[in-house]
């Protein structure tokens, strides 16, 4: 297969990227398939050397990264191995503007430029994919070392990926089959100290030229994570002045969790040229939450408490590649089933599931993409067609979120021109979008689930950017874009206690559409020694879902209500790389953003803390059995920040323990690795230490925040071993 992934707004051109300032460790090695691809140049600029991961996307028309509108990174699976990412999150949180909503290390949710969940599209090999993403906690059902790169896309990406791509999109990218290898691959064995965490894996890839077949399977296995072990004075503490301290730390019970993830594909090339591929993946896990006190089913007194959920996701894609008529057509067919059961608050993992909640969904979608050449004095272009179908039953004896049906139909055209030193991408798209909840696939229905009406909304979206090379080295770029995301079934039609955010939810029927306003410019910098990329961004949101917090209680919990508003996000940027030798590479990254309600200019919940890393990588040239050396470390501070109203766990401000407004912090980490030969095969061995100093700390999008501390000191101990090839 090749490498076209995520038809990014270039789409239809083939787009050589790269991240900027932070995003690879600097042990990163390079993979079959990087070192495969060759790198296309800037003029006067050498990028065979310095620029990091290089990957290519989108297919006819070559360009360079810095000559595309969109502010793209990709970040390849060997940088997120080395570093010992184990979710989603903290794979791409080294990128300027992509941070991670963690709980544990089981969970990562992306935020990209201040939105996540349901407003950043998730794509698998360009195809959205669900994962009940409702809850403040809950996982991309994805596993990173099953990965071949991510490819990540900051703004509006409607006009290609319709609902939820309001914010931005991640494309998930599966290995590619080695066509013409009978055999190469990795295993993976790794160790982190925190949570005594094992993470072993295999993976490989090969080919007879014609058939081709690539195969994966991760075992991760976690106990609780640890904190630093401070003064807790819980229950409500003697004096005032320790009224904000958390109510755990040290080892902090039920954090664990369990995963086998696995990914299996066969491939066929034809005589024309024709590729053609079939891909199984499974994502199983079972894992427990902390809860807050007093959200179990015992006083606060009597110690913590958790409650288990059982996740399962499976995946089938039938895909296509085949040039007909001077187009190269990309049909794609696939089914993703995904079940999520969650036992009532208090009942941890360890004793089963319960029937609690219990929603499980099938979602069939058809995709036919179309990549031309130049016509009708374009450049060219991607031009497609896409269908969704979504049935969702919820069973259990909490409702939550109902059963019901969504639909999408949708039409795209995305084209490029290029105007002497001005490229110019625009894209236009139109979707149908229908919701319905249907008490007969809901167990004990709420009334506005018995009463329920289809919901439809008709949506046109649509970009225009535009990218400016001042120098052969320096370049401007400008979009704006307009984005959409459909209500879901959760937000229309919830009704039940959600015990992972210690509340009770309920929905309105009378939602409306989300759409926004992207306009987004930045500067960019590319040598052989300094790559540099500075953006400023606005975006207006129209009908903002947020859940409001009512001042009523249910069961001693807030009741929170879906309800909408006016609101916008502005923020700014910045990534730099530079060389001051041929061993030694210095990075500085750093963001803010600002999101307000228009009506009444209260912030936006989960928005980030303004942070600022600085970095340093060593590669000194080595001979012998110390081959390839390599080292880092990693300043990184992160602001003060104070909870939002309608934060997810805001009530631990006004409790008498713990806290969800967050004080500044300092984090070190550091990395170290090399790669010897050991009875002629190469091993990569590899150390990060996150949290050198064990700082006693809280992260602003750490959902544990308002009861305990964020996890101490993690030393993770990585092994690959390459094989065949």
């Amino acid at each position: 297969m090749s490498k076209c992934g995520l038809s990014l707004p270039a789409a239809g051109s083939c787009v050589v990227l790269l991240t900027l300032g932070g995003f690879a460790p600097a042990w990163s090695q390079p993979s079959s398939a990087s070192e495969a691809a060759q790198p296309l140049s800037l003029a006067g600029v050498d990028d065979t050397r310095g620029l990091g991961p290089i990957s290519v996307t989108g297919a006819p028309l070559p360009g360079s990264p810095l000559s595309q509108a969109a502010d793209v990174d990709v970040v390849e699976s060997d940088a997120i191995e080395a570093k010992g990412a184990t979710n989603l999150g903290e794979a791409l949180d080294d990128l300027a503007g992509v941070n991670s909503i963690s709980t544990g290390n089981s969970v990562g949710k992306p935020v990209i430029r201040g939105l996540s969940g349901e407003r950043i599209k998730l794509l698998s090999d360009g195809v959205g994919v669900d994962h009940q993403q409702f809850g403040v906690r809950h996982m991309p059902t994805v596993d990173t070392f099953l990965l071949d790169r991510v490819e990540v896309v900051r703004g509006a990406s409607s006009v290609l990926y319709g609902s939820s791509a309001l914010g931005g999109a991640i494309n998930l990218l599966p290995p590619e089959i080695a066509w013409d290898t009978p055999v190469e691959g990795e295993t993976l064995t790794r160790y982190s100290t925190n949570n005594d965490q094992w993470d072993t894996g295999i993976k490989a890839t090969g080919g007879n030229g014609r058939f081709g077949y690539s195969a994966g399977i991760i075992r991760r296995s976690a106990g609780d994570i640890e904190t630093p072990d401070e003064p807790t004075y819980f229950p409500p503490p003697p004096a005032e002045q320790f009224r904000d301290a958390p109510a755990y730390t040290g080892k902090l019970g039920y954090t664990d969790f369990n995963q086998v993830n696995g990914d299996f594909a066969l491939g066929y090339r034809d005589d024309d040229g024709g590729v053609w591929t079939a891909r199984y993946s499974r994502f199983n896990d079972e894992h427990n939450f902390l809860l807050p006190p007093p959200a179990g089913n015992l006083p606060p007194a009597a110690g913590e408490e958790g409650v288990g959920q059982f996740i399962d996701n499976e995946q089938i894609e039938l895909a296509g590649e085949k040039e007909a008529g001077g187009i190269t057509w990309k049909p794609k067919l696939v089914w993703q089933n995904n079940r999520r059961r969650s036992n009532a608050p208090g009942t941890p993992r360890v004793a089963g599931f319960d029937n609690a909640i219990d929603i499980e969904f099938d979602q069939y979608t058809a995709r036919l993409e179309g990549q031309h050449g130049p016509v009708l004095g374009l450049d060219g272009g991607t031009v497609g067609i896409e269908y969704v179908t979504k049935d969702q039953e919820s069973r259990g004896t909490t409702q939550l979120s109902p059963g019901g049906t969504v639909d999408n139909a949708a039409i795209f055209a995305f084209e490029e021109k290029g105007i002497g030193d001005l490229l110019l991408q625009a894209g236009l798209r139109y979707d149908h979008h229908e919701v319905e909840g249907k008490a007969s696939k809901t167990a004990n229905p709420s009334p506005s689930v018995v009463d329920a009406d289809k919901q439809s909304y008709d949506v046109v979206t649509g970009s225009l950017g535009g990218i400016y090379s001042l120098t052969e080295r320096l370049s401007v770029a400008a979009n704006v874009g307009r984005g959409f995301r459909a209500p879901s079934l959760f937000e229309l039609y919830a009704a039940g206690q959600h015990g992972g955010v210690a509340a009770f939810q309920v929905g309105d029927p009378n939602l409306e559409e989300e759409t926004s306003l992207n306009t987004d410019l930045s500067l960019r910098w590319a040598s052989e020694a300094l790559r540099a990329k500075a953006t400023v961004y606005r975006n207006a949101i129209d009908n903002y879902i947020f859940l409001r917090d009512t001042g009523e209680t249910m069961a001693g919990l807030p009741v929170l209500a879906n309800d909408q508003t006016d609101a916008r996000l502005i923020g700014a940027e910045l990534s730099i790389e530079a060389d001051v030798s041929d061993a030694v590479t210095l990075s500085l990254t750093g963001e803010t953003v600002d999101g307000e309600r228009r009506d009444n200019g209260d912030e936006l919940p989960l928005l980030p803390a303004d942070n600022v890393s600085l970095g340093a990588r060593f590669t000194p040239a080595s001979e012998g059995w110390l081959r390839d050396p390599r080292a880092s470390v990693k300043l990184s501070y992160y602001a003060s920040k104070d909870a939002a109203p309608g934060e997810p766990f805001a009530q631990f401000d006004d409790a008498p323990f713990g806290s969800a407004s967050t004080d500044s912090y300092y984090l070190v980490d550091v990395g170290a690795g090399f790669s010897p030969q050991i009875a002629g095969q190469t091993v990569h061995l590899d150390v990060a230490i996150n949290n050198l100093l064990d700082e006693d700390y809280r992260g602003f999008l750490d959902t544990y925040k308002g009861y305990a501390l964020s996890p101490g000191r993690d030393i993770r101990l990585t092994a690959r071993v390459p094989f065949g090839g």
